[in-house]
């Protein structure tokens, strides 16, 4: 391992980070085996978990007897380690197009509190940030926590709201939230970092203990489509990252036409508002998404003729996505889609797959009032993880 130029405390910190992200994929690790994954001697790791232990930060998890009948074998039994869920709370929110969302919750994302709020494009960044910081210290107060049981606060924004929050864009296409994080952490009194809801969305999906699907996907469906992977773990391209460039692919060459996007785009053939548009034409009368889903679950001919066809299309950029990502595993947030659609969208994808690969669909489980588990999982990452369990201020021999 090369060392050179990295701090005692930077390396202490490493190795913590190491260990810690370890325990986090396999929901629990025994030391010997953490120590074969970080090429780590096992001295040295007996010596970080152990002191980790004694902060409180890991739990030694004693490992249950073999039965009379199991075969026993030699040598000392493996004890495993998990990473105590309630050695500290963090507070996570997140503002979509259509609401915020914020709430408290532990280091394994149990919730002990949350609240909500519908927005539209006109409401004010006042309002919305006078919301959080209300919500988080009234979840604070309710739970009985102090001050310093509290990690931080991770925000979640949709790109349709960057606007209403400050959110800056350089020329150079940089994204800096940093006058929203400033007014918040000032108002709270703690750290607070922003970053793209639909990264955050992704990460707070990801099953880290599933090995099988090392990339996984998100497809996030407002006003239009948005995509972010996740790859062993890390979100590719950063929390800051424009998540909407999925909405000019074409998918189909001279298609529909939507002014701001290329002929054919998938904005263009299978968004909401598109889907909207092709309902109104077959049927000469308005018709919302809510109302195409619940008429093809009465098959209906002109939305199963409707929904099937945009189910082909989406078919086609899952594969193309999945392909070019290498991914696995799909993830749908904030999409309207019916359980018979979601049980052909998957059979369509199958069957394009064929034997080659294999790539499963499943609904986002941080919908809705849950959906501030997106900015926890900030909050965690940047005030947990990558300190190695340390507070910011920490001495290298202080901890």
């Amino acid at each position: 391992m090369d060392t050179k130029g990295i701090s005692k405390l930077d390396l202490k910190r490493r190795n913590r980070r190491q260990i810690l992200l370890a325990i986090r994929n396999a929901g629990m690790l025994a030391r010997v085996d953490i120590a074969a994954q970080l090429s780590l001697t096992r001295a040295a790791v007996t010596i970080i978990t152990n002191q980790m232990i004694a902060q409180g930060i890991l739990e030694d998890m004693n490992t249950p007897a073999p039965a009379l009948d199991m075969p026993r074998k030699k040598g000392r039994r493996k004890t495993m380690i998990r990473i105590n869920p309630n050695y500290k709370f963090v507070l996570g929110a997140v503002v979509d197009e259509d609401f915020v969302s914020v709430g408290l919750s532990n280091l394994a994302d149990d919730v002990l509190g949350k609240s909500k709020m519908a927005i539209t494009a006109e409401t004010a960044q006042k309002e919305i940030i006078s919301f959080i910081v209300k919500s988080c210290r009234d979840m604070i107060r309710k739970a009985s926590l102090k001050p310093d049981q509290v990690l931080g606060l991770g925000i979640g924004i949709v790109q349709d709201r960057w606007e209403n929050l400050g959110v800056e864009i350089t020329e150079k296409g940089a994204v800096l939230f940093d006058s929203v994080q400033e007014q918040v952490s000032r108002e709270l009194g703690m750290p607070v970092f922003c970053g793209n809801a639909v990264g955050l969305y992704a990460v707070a999906n990801t099953d880290f203990t599933d090995q099988r699907h090392r990339c996984q996907l998100l497809l996030y469906s407002g006003s239009g489509y948005q995509t972010a992977v996740v790859r062993d773990g890390e979100l590719v391209g950063g929390i800051a990252t424009d998540s909407a460039s999925v909405d000019r692919i074409i998918l189909t060459a001279g298609g529909r036409k939507t002014p701001g996007y290329p002929d054919g785009s998938v904005h263009a053939e299978i968004s909401a508002s598109a889907l909207e548009e092709q309902a109104r034409e077959a049927l000469g009368r308005d018709v919302t998404i809510e109302e195409m889903c619940s008429a093809y679950i009465k098959e209906d001919p002109e939305a199963v003729r409707i929904t099937n066809e945009a189910l082909d299309k989406l078919a086609v950029l899952i594969y193309n996505l999945c392909a070019c990502h290498r991914a696995s595993r799909v993830v749908f947030h904030s999409y309207l889609i019916t359980k018979p659609a979601m049980k052909r969208l998957q059979q369509l994808v199958s069957d394009i797959c064929g034997e080659r690969q294999e790539i499963k669909l499943e609904r986002s489980k941080v919908e809705g009032d849950k959906s501030f588990l997106a900015g926890s999982q900030l909050a965690m990452a940047r005030l947990f993880y990558d300190l190695g369990g340390m507070s910011p201020s920490a001495d290298a021999n202080a901890e």
